[in-house]
């Protein structure tokens, strides 16, 4: 039996899909902008984007908080308090759990932290326009905690912007009053089994960020 093809790519490379980003992102976030990468996956295309708009760019650490299952309950970015979805509702057995769980995400957001900007602080935030900047989005959570740690940090207005999404995220995401920027919305709540044309390799794009992410300095 012939193994079926791999689905086209809905966009040629990581590249290419920053440079549509920017182009919906040119009217619709006020100058001063700061474009920040979401590690690992928003980085390249944040970078590209932030290229095509001539504007700031560097890269925000977040890790999501999961207990039992694939599926997270929440995130933490940075140094910011974690957010959860607030249609979860631990159980009095689970309250260590989850404890436990957000202080994983916190030492993973360092450990991330020292590999993708090493003791260098994030570029100031104060009254900018701030745009999250993720690859493909089927969980909002990630991007909703970095939100949050940059309105935390000073800025103006912070958007949210994804190459791809689901819509059940673009919904979550609008529901906690954010613009969401992005050119691709999908049904499918699993998202899409080839956003991007180029290597799907997990290892080589969390290399190819970090290299991106140092060359931010």
């Amino acid at each position: 039996m012939t193994a079926a093809a791999p689905p086209e790519a809905l966009y040629p490379s990581r590249a290419a899909a920053g440079t549509m980003l920017a182009r919906q992102l040119y009217q619709r976030a006020a100058p001063p902008v700061v474009l920040l990468g979401v590690t690992p996956t928003g980085v390249e295309i944040a970078a590209n984007a932030a290229k095509a708009l001539s504007c700031a760019f560097d890269v925000i650490v977040g890790a999501h908080v999961r207990l039992e299952g694939p599926d997270p309950v929440g995130a933490i970015a940075e140094d910011a308090e974690a957010i959860t979805d607030p249609n979860f509702s631990p159980r009095f057995e689970e309250i260590d759990r989850l404890n436990e769980a957000m202080d994983r995400a916190r030492r993973a957001v360092k450990t991330e932290r020292l590999l993708f900007r090493g003791q260098r602080p994030l570029r100031s935030l104060e009254n900018a326009t701030v745009v999250i900047v993720e690859g493909q989005l089927v969980s909002p959570w990630k991007v909703l905690a970095a939100a949050r740690a940059a309105e935390q940090m000073g800025a103006a207005n912070v958007v949210i912007a994804a190459a791809v999404a689901t819509n059940a995220v673009k919904e979550r995401v609008r529901a906690q009053r954010y613009d969401l920027v992005c050119p691709t919305v999908l049904l499918d709540a699993a998202g899409h089994a080839r956003p991007f044309g180029d290597p799907q390799d997990p290892s080589a794009e969390r290399l190819r960020s970090i290299v991106v992410a140092r060359q931010a300095a």
